[in-house]
């Protein structure tokens, strides 16, 4: 077994005109701005350039399929060798499309909430998206369906990488809504039910001979704002706690790795 802890690196993907205007960007599919490419071709150089990220512990690259989320893998990759680069898996997954908004994309959000006062809604509390969804867009179960099943897959690649004694990051390039559900759902955050058979989506998501699909009994959705912060461009880092993939975590330092020496050596709590 390998005693480096599985990693799941979370990247949103670089400026867009709307990410930088807040608009909310959905299905949209707009490019990086030029600032957007220089940032995430920065931050490529920095994060292996520093061995924040060792580039031959990157098992996997999973990403949304929109062109700013594809570009930003490109980018983010760019400093590395073509051999280093072959070595990677890239999976295209659609279950880590951005929340759908429906009625709310484009907008900003002063204008969701004046839209929604003008259909009679939120008369006795505001808004919340993590709650009440969109309209003509997805809930909040929807959501959470579909990334509960993301992260199925992707612990299951790193419970057999560990198995294995293979060292493994493995890199998720999505969306601030997407991505901060994400986190919280990783963490066990918001509420659990029943996963039916029927929540499967009519094809499958991405197309990968090498990531199994997962039967999925359970799966978890919020239903309120998770406090989390994820800026374009910005990363994350969640991992396991007492190197087991039963104890997700979040793992506060960030990209920084501690040395063996400085690990928490405390004992899982055996119930």
């Amino acid at each position: 077994m390998s005693k480096v802890t599985p990693r799941c690196i979370i990247v949103r993907h670089g400026q867009t005109e709307w990410s930088k205007s807040g608009q909310y960007t959905g299905l949209t599919d707009i490019p990086l701005t030029p600032y957007g490419v220089e940032q995430m071709r920065r931050t490529g150089k920095c994060v292996f350039g520093n061995k924040f990220i060792d580039p031959n512990h990157i098992t996997y690259i999973f990403t949304s399929p929109r062109q700013r989320a594809r570009k930003t893998v490109d980018l983010i990759l760019e400093s590395l060798t073509e051999e280093q680069r072959s070595k990677i898996r890239i999976v295209v997954d659609n279950d880590l499309r951005e929340w759908e908004y429906g009625d709310y994309e484009g907008l900003l959000t002063h204008e969701i909430v004046k839209l929604r006062k003008s259909r009679g809604l939120d008369q006795e509390r505001p808004w919340n998206i993590w709650r009440d969804g969109c309209e003509n867009g997805e809930s909040t179960k929807q959501i959470g369906c579909r990334l509960s099943r993301v992260i199925s897959r992707i612990q299951n690649l790193h419970r057999q990488q560990q198995k294995d004694g293979v060292p493994s990051d493995i890199l998720v390039f999505a969306h601030g809504h997407a991505l901060r559900y994400f986190a919280s759902l990783w963490i066990k955050h918001g509420l659990e039910e029943k996963y039916e058979p029927s929540f499967d989506p009519p094809k499958p998501t991405y197309n990968d001979e090498t990531v199994p699909n997962v039967t999925m009994e359970k799966y978890r959705y919020l239903v309120d704002n998770p406090n989390f912060l994820l800026d374009a461009g910005g990363m994350g880092v969640l991992s396991y706690a007492h190197h087991n993939i039963d104890e997700p975590a979040l793992a506060l330092a960030g990209t920084f790795i501690a040395p063996p020496e400085e690990e928490s050596q405390h004992e899982p709590v055996v119930e």
